[in-house]
């Protein structure tokens, strides 16, 4: 039963590992090895007066006004679409900064940024414009380090998502798992996939793309439930530029507090990544992009065979000992002290125990979603219920 273990250990390990070789091989290879790469685009440079803030918002009176004024923050002018809200949407975004289009019927996020998007004529006003969400808070320099990796063959910059984690909820696990999550995916996946421009999902609710891309892909109705999963893939798809990830570009998201919020979030992003695989086709073109997505499902599959092989060789071993446990929370315990110093969130390792929880549960996120998406693997409007919002 060990054995079982190790193997999968190794498969997992051998995968990521294959990743990471690639990338370093792909950067030191002598320059004689070098194919003469096509270049995608040769978009024009974008100047800071170029760029304009684009943000959806139903019933958003919480946090709006926030999110308006750390946009504004930017010194770039901050459009706000209220999806037919019947709260104090519109005034609030207006006093905080915003020009403000008032949709008189809800039609869900990607209907009102393009009617939004068309009503304000931002395609022919800038060339580029962030789409963020109605309560994400954006760094005051935000724009410019977006701004500065969009090279002319770059279509879309998508932000540093960093979970809001206030002091009243310090002891919350489900901002804890976010923390950590977001802190571990970006710091090896998303930069690897960056620097291959085989990055499969973005940050719908913090990217800049230029509108170039936007004039083509927000006028399309999203086939699946996340619409920015579609976006990215239409812009792997139709080599529409590439994808690259700005670290330094930091965003204070809104992240679930509860296992309902956190379950029913997970669980409709990873539907709508599994919905992408299948109308995509994902995997039938020999392309790296397709090569990248598969060796990542194939890390999927072991992460999640991982889970209840664990736990069956744990009953079968009559239980988990005092030694066993530190074995299963040693490798978590690791790189959590490694996040809880990049963070600065000392209170990050007294998560641990309840981080090997949420991350047994979400293998099983992992499965409903892909049950989910064979089952549905379209939806006929792109909308969704969003966690709930702490007042900001």
């Amino acid at each position: 039963m060990p054995l079982i273990m190790e193997v999968l250990s190794a498969l997992s390990l051998a995968l990521l590992g294959i990743l990471v070789v690639g990338f370093v091989y792909g950067l030191v290879k002598p320059d004689g090895q070098r194919r003469v790469r096509r270049r995608l685009h040769d978009y024009a440079p974008v100047s800071h007066d170029e760029v304009a803030v684009l943000i959806a918002c139903h019933n958003g009176e919480a946090t709006i006004a926030r999110a308006v004024a750390a946009a504004v923050a930017n010194g770039v002018p901050v459009y706000v679409v209220s999806d037919a809200s019947t709260d104090d949407t519109v005034a609030r975004a207006e006093a905080a900064g915003a020009t403000v289009f008032a949709q008189p019927v809800n039609v869900g996020k990607p209907a009102a940024l393009h009617a939004a998007y068309a009503h304000f004529a931002l395609g022919t006003r800038y060339r580029a414009v962030a789409i963020l969400d109605d309560d994400v808070v954006v760094a005051p320099d935000f724009v410019v380090q977006s701004r500065a990796l969009m090279s002319a063959e770059v279509a879309i910059v998508v932000g540093h998502n960093v979970t809001w984690w206030p002091s009243e909820r310090r002891w919350n696990p489900w901002l804890a798992a976010r923390a950590y999550s977001y802190w571990n995916y970006q710091l090896v996946i998303r930069r690897l996939q960056s620097a291959a421009n085989v990055m499969n999902c973005i940050s719908g609710s913090n990217s800049l793309y230029r509108t170039e891309l936007l004039d083509r892909i927000l006028p399309e109705r999203p086939p699946y439930i996340v619409d920015d999963t579609y976006w990215v893939l239409e812009t792997h798809r139709r080599e529409l530029g590439r994808v690259r990830y700005a670290p330094r570009a930091t965003a204070l998201l809104q992240d679930p507090t509860t296992f309902a919020d956190w379950y029913s979030q997970n669980l409709r992003w990873m539907w709508g990544t599994f919905q992408g695989v299948i109308g995509h086709r994902v995997g039938r073109r020999a392309t790296r992009f397709d090569l990248a997505y598969v060796l990542l499902m194939l890390h999927w599959l072991v992460y999640v065979v991982s889970g209840p092989a664990t736990v069956w060789i744990i009953l079968a071993a009559g239980g988990l000992t005092p030694t066993g446990a530190l074995v299963l929370v040693a490798g978590h315990g690791v790189w959590m002290c490694c996040a809880s110093v990049h963070l600065r969130r000392p209170r990050l390792v007294l998560f641990i125990p309840a981080l090997a929880v949420i991350d047994l549960i979400y293998r099983v996120v992992l499965v409903h979603a892909l049950v989910k998406a064979i089952r549905q693997p379209v939806v006929e409007r792109c909308v969704w219920k969003s966690p709930a919002r702490l007042v900001t």
